[in-house]
């Protein structure tokens, strides 16, 4: 008896039948994202369909109004996170890629008042009202430092008469 080494024809083609037929399922998993918060800034965590987060993943954010250059671009963090503050409202394009095949593209809608443009301004020392200018700071420290030597001396002069 004679043993085969190599499968038959009709092995080979039930083979690549089922392969063709079944190819839901490969090992390759899906991927997913949600918005987590979605105030001033838009937060979104990125995960594989079975749970793991997509950590480190490469990401690009493009505002409705350009959709070629990049508003934002970087990495998520280890637990599939990113984060931006968009500047315009409208539909915004996140696209998320691990490098190893596995993309994300979503679209996240933001409302006028989640832009940047109207969160409230925060003053800086030079665009307060209530600060003083630089020359009067320096006239009143110089009359604070005359007036402390003033009354030294007034009170020196009441302790020797």
């Amino acid at each position: 008896m004679r043993l085969r080494f190599f499968p038959t024809i009709e092995f080979l083609f039930v083979l690549i039948s089922v392969a063709l037929i079944l190819p839901g399922v490969a090992l390759a998993h899906g991927t997913g994202y949600r918005v987590l918060q979605q105030d001033k800034a838009v937060t979104l965590e990125c995960y594989y369909s079975d749970g793991t987060a997509m950590a480190y993943a490469e990401t690009y954010i493009y505002s409705p109004e350009d959709a070629e250059l990049e508003h934002q671009n970087g990495r998520t963090d280890k637990n599939g996170r990113i984060a931006f503050f968009p500047d315009t409202p409208g539909t915004w394009l996140v696209e998320v890629s691990d490098g190893m095949g596995h993309k994300i593209q979503g679209r996240v809608q933001v409302q006028p008042e989640q832009t940047q443009e109207s969160a409230p301004k925060t003053a800086t020392r030079d665009q307060n009202p209530k600060a003083l200018s630089k020359p009067l700071s320096a006239v009143l420290g110089i009359s604070l430092i005359f007036n402390l030597c003033m009354g030294v001396l007034l009170v020196r002069r009441n302790k020797t008469a």
